[in-house]
């Protein structure tokens, strides 16, 4: 039965990204909404239905594990790291890793210090928020962090991140344009941005054409040639620093194959590394179960999580408001490195500010990148306290 379920939870953690980005096009409100968000939910509908679950844990792990190094190297290839380009958005940048780090450090001392291996989740929540779940999984692997306390930082990290997301839409984006400087003249009172423009062309319409499996076969070679350079690399490493290394050494050499013409010729790339994320999204989504959740032991991890998103968001606007950055541009700062990149163009639909979405997702593809290295020495900086 085991067996059973989880070759049918495969099949749908596998097929599911298809429908979803289907339905994004063709209905405004969920295009909006965006496809992480809706297979997030998705997941978390199935992880709680009866009997489905059964057996299937093995089989969740291993898709979620198998997801994060093909996908980094992926999703790194297609950046162009240029600081140039980012002109105001560098500062900003800047300013939101700040805040992230003040919010995570000051945090630990007042919620995390109450929570078992306190320094390893402040370190996981530091990769998520600046650059989304894929940091934080990359993390957990690195610090040998049991899944369950994984599972439980990833349900209360979409739960507070959804109710982040709420308040930005509805009042924050407003709030922001009285503290902030604000230019005007980038608003288009008509604008309708899709949550990815990828989703209006369908980039995975032609996946069987030559354009498509001729770029396929070199973005997987490419991605092994790093794998097995981080590995060769682990060799020289003491066994106990295996994963760390590992990670580590697929972010940097994916980094440094970003710069080699042939690598930034494989444009597909991207868009497979968010289809493999698509699936980690509602696998991993799929393992947080409502009933292992008990509020009142864990309030110290929720408060946690409440102090870090909203305390970098004003932490962020004070820095912001000082060193005079736009205020569109804070708040998507912000929902990039807390959220990833994926969810830059549904504020910038808010904002009604298509100008935004370039920076946005830029900034979140730097976030990403830094994400592993700054939760791997906040974990060794607070493992001292």
């Amino acid at each position: 039965m085991a067996s059973i379920n989880s070759i049918i939870l495969l099949i749908v953690f596998l097929l599911a990204p298809i429908g979803v980005l289907w339905l994004c096009r063709k209905v405004k409100f969920l295009g909006k909404v965006g496809p992480i968000l809706i297979l997030y939910i998705i997941g978390f509908i199935i992880g709680n239905l009866p009997f489905i679950n059964q057996g299937t844990m093995p089989m969740k792990d291993l898709v979620t594990t198998i997801m994060i190094p093909l996908a980094i190297p992926m999703l790194l290839f297609s950046c162009s790291f240029n600081f140039s380009v980012l002109k105001d958005s560098g500062k900003a940048l800047i300013l939101g890793l700040i805040a992230a780090i003040i919010a995570v450090v000051s945090g630990y001392f007042i919620f995390g210090v109450n929570i078992p291996d306190g320094h390893k989740v402040a370190a996981l929540l530091m990769g998520c928020e600046t650059g989304g779940t894929i940091n934080m999984a990359s993390l957990q692997q690195m610090l040998d962090v049991p899944n369950e306390t994984y599972i439980l930082l990833n349900t209360y990290d979409m739960i507070v991140c959804f109710i982040y997301l709420l308040f930005l839409m509805s009042f924050g984006i407003r709030w922001s344009r009285k503290i902030m400087p604000f230019n005007k003249a980038n608003i288009d009172a008509n604008a309708v941005i899709e949550v990815e423009d990828e989703n209006a062309n369908n980039p995975y319409k032609g996946f069987f054409t030559k354009a498509w499996m001729g770029q396929i076969w070199k973005i997987f070679l490419a991605v092994i040639v790093c794998i097995a350079l981080s590995y060769l690399l682990t060799l020289i490493c003491p066994k106990s620093w295996f994963m760390p290394i590992f990670i580590l050494g697929i972010t940097t050499f994916a980094i440094i194959s970003s710069f080699f013409k042939p690598i930034k010729k494989l444009d597909k790339s991207y868009d497979a590394g968010m289809y493999l994320i698509y699936i980690f999204s509602i696998a991993m989504a799929s393992m947080a179960d409502l009933r292992n959740i008990n509020l009142t032991e864990e309030l110290n991890v929720m408060g946690y999580l409440f102090f870090i998103v909203f305390g970098s968001l004003l932490i962020l606007w004070l820095l912001c408001a000082i060193f005079k950055v736009d205020a569109d541009l804070s708040v998507i700062t912000s929902v990039s490195l807390v959220n990833s990149p994926p969810f830059v163009p549904m504020i910038a639909s808010a904002q009604k500010n298509k100008s935004m979405l370039v920076p946005g997702i830029t900034v979140g593809l730097i976030g990403f990148a830094v994400g592993n290295y700054l939760g791997f020495i906040i974990a060794q900086f607070l493992s001292n306290f």
